[in-house]
């Protein structure tokens, strides 16, 4: 056999071994054009105007897995979106892992689905004008590690049931509406064993935070600072004992709130790195490692004998 002939033959096996693209899946393809019609997206983002396909190219933020056929992220932050999200709709991405449509103007309730979204792990909604977080919303996306939900309206409730969320690491509602006391679930190391980030900074919380909240949890960073005072409740308030067993806290932002009593004996804390609890009541000596960036301004009993 001649060198031409051999090298023909490769390239013809090679050939035969390229992988095609699957068609994208129906399903997917009438998901997205629902959503693009929802949102606006199909006006500010061009979302179906050359091309029916979500993968075929043409939608911009749209990304897929063409050996599968299947939609597996969407980025869409910035994007002018105004109009609403559908659960009914979101639910037939089965392949969906990242969801970012972070300022924009979509509104009302967080969408939850009538099937749980199992490959979902990384959902940003912040700056939109949601309302409400139903009761149903963890069992929505039981898989999720990050989310991240700053500056909406959403009124985050008092939901007692909440499922367990084995992947969940970081969790953040900034500025949001969120009334009450906080919602100590976040502190349960059963429900949330992998949960590193709490950040509810800015909102209406009020009230004694229990002994028991994040007790043997992995909780590194937690901010619950400068709540807003509603003119009938009286902030976050207490004394800092919760604080003591949360042994793997890395920073803690207690600032802006009414916490009273001695700073909390933080010697177990090794990884400790940042102690804010500026602008409270509190007293007594400041006793923190040396390694500490602490932050007590705004205390006038600080350096004086507690009551």
């Amino acid at each position: 056999m001649s060198i031409t002939a051999i090298l023909f033959l490769v390239i013809l096996l090679g050939v035969g071994h390229l992988s095609v693209a699957a068609p994208t899946d129906p399903m997917d393809v009438a998901a997205m054009r629902a959503i693009a019609k929802s949102t606006g997206a199909d006006r500010t983002l061009g979302w179906g105007v050359k091309s029916a396909d979500p993968c075929d190219g043409t939608w911009s933020g749209v990304q897929c897995d063409k050996d599968l056929g299947h939609v597996t992220a969407i980025s869409a932050s910035r994007a002018g979106l105004n109009g609403t999200l559908s659960g009914t709709d979101l639910v037939d991405l089965r392949q969906l892992a990242e969801l970012d449509l972070s300022f924009n103007c979509l509104g009302d309730d967080l969408p939850i689905l009538p099937r749980p979204l199992n490959l979902l792990t990384n959902l940003n909604l912040q700056s939109n004008c949601f309302l409400n977080m139903p009761k149903g919303f963890f069992n929505s996306y039981p898989f999720l590690e990050t989310v991240v939900l700053d500056d909406n309206m959403v009124i985050l409730g008092d939901i007692t049931e909440v499922p367990p969320c084995p992947a969940l690491k970081s969790f953040s509602a900034n500025n949001v509406t969120i009334w009450g006391k906080l919602p100590v679930y976040f502190g349960n190391a059963t429900l949330f064993p992998a949960l590193e980030s709490v950040s509810l900074a800015r909102n209406q919380l009020w009230g004694v935070i229990p002994q028991f909240f994040g007790e043997n949890s992995n909780i590194k960073f937690l901010d619950i600072s400068t709540q807003d005072d509603d003119g009938y409740t009286d902030k976050l308030t207490g004394r800092l004992g919760f604080v003591p067993d949360m042994t793997g806290l890395v920073e803690i932002h207690l600032a802006g709130n009414t916490f009273f009593g001695p700073l909390p004996d933080v010697s177990g804390l090794v990884n400790l790195k940042v102690f804010d609890a500026a602008d409270n009541q509190l007293c007594g000596p400041v006793n923190l490692p040396s390694a500490v960036a602490v932050n007590v301004n705004g205390n006038p009993k600080i350096g004086k004998s507690c009551p």
